[in-house]
C-alpha cells in the first residue's frame, strides 16, 4: 500500500471533531498569535508615523482587504484539510480568484502610470526588507497556529501546512500594514506576495513534521 493510500485509510478512523470545532479551535488560538505578531510591530519594527491618517484612507483598506482574504482562504483550506474526505477546491478556487484580481489590478495601475514611474511603483522605498519582514512576522505567529492544528487529519500534510503558513502569513501581512507606507497595488502585489508565499512554502516543510501519522 502506497504512503498516501494508508495516511487516507488512517484518515477514515479518525475521530470525528465537534461541529466547528476546527475553526473553533484555529481561531482561540489565533488570539495569541495576532497578539505576538502586533508586538513584534510595535516592539521591532515600529508604527508608520501618519498611521492615524492612513487608516481614513482607501488604500490602507484596500491592502488589508487583500492581505485578510489570502489569510481568510488559508484559514478555510486549512479547515477543510482537517476534515478528511472535505473537498478543498472552493478555498483553492477563493485563492486564485484574489490573486488573479490583485495581479490585474498592478498591471492596469502600471500600464497607467509613466513608463518613468513604473519602477518607483514597484519597488516602492521598502522592496528589500518587505518580504523579509513579512515572513518573520509569519514564523513568530506559526506556532500558535500549528499547535491548534496538532490535532487534525490531514492526508495531505505538507499542503495543511502551507495552509497554515499563509493563514499566519495573512495576518502577519495585514499587522505589517501598521508599519509599511507602501500603498500602491503594484508593490504589494509583488512583494506581500512573495513574503506570504514564502511562508506558506516554510508551512509546508514544517507540516510534513507536525501533520505525521
Amino acid at each position: 500500500m502506497k504512503t498516501d493510500d494508508l495516511i487516507a485509510a488512517l484518515a477514515l478512523d479518525a475521530p470525528a471533531l465537534p461541529p466547528r470545532g476546527i475553526e473553533r479551535r484555529l481561531l482561540l488560538w489565533m488570539i495569541p498569535a495576532a497578539l505576538i505578531t502586533l508586538c513584534g510591530v510595535v516592539f521591532w519594527l515600529g508604527l508608520r508615523p501618519d498611521l492615524p491618517a492612513a487608516v481614513v484612507g482607501p488604500t490602507f483598506w484596500a491592502k488589508a482587504a487583500y492581505t485578510l482574504a489570502l489569510g481568510g482562504g488559508g484559514f478555510w483550506l486549512l479547515d477543510r484539510l482537517g476534515r478528511p474526505g472535505s473537498s478543498a477546491r472552493q478555498p483553492l478556487i477563493l485563492l486564485g480568484a484574489v490573486l488573479i484580481l490583485v495581479a490585474v489590478l498592478a498591471i492596469v495601475e502600471l500600464i497607467a502610470l509613466p513608463a518613468g514611474d513604473r519602477m518607483s511603483a514597484m519597488l516602492g522605498r521598502s522592496w528589500q526588507v518587505c518580504a523579509r519582514n513579512i515572513l518573520v512576522l509569519s514564523v513568530a505567529a506559526a506556532p500558535f497556529v500549528f499547535f491548534a492544528a496538532r490535532r487534525f487529519a490531514p492526508t495531505r500534510p505538507m499542503v495543511a501546512g502551507a495552509a497554515a503558513g499563509l493563514l499566519t502569513a495573512g495576518l502577519a501581512a495585514t499587522l505589517y500594514g501598521l508599519h509599511c507606507p507602501e500603498y500602491t497595488a503594484a508593490f504589494v502585489a509583488i512583494w506581500y506576495s512573495l513574503g506570504m508565499a514564502l511562508s506558506a512554502v516554510a508551512g509546508a516543510v514544517v507540516g510534513r513534521s507536525v501533520f505525521r501519522w
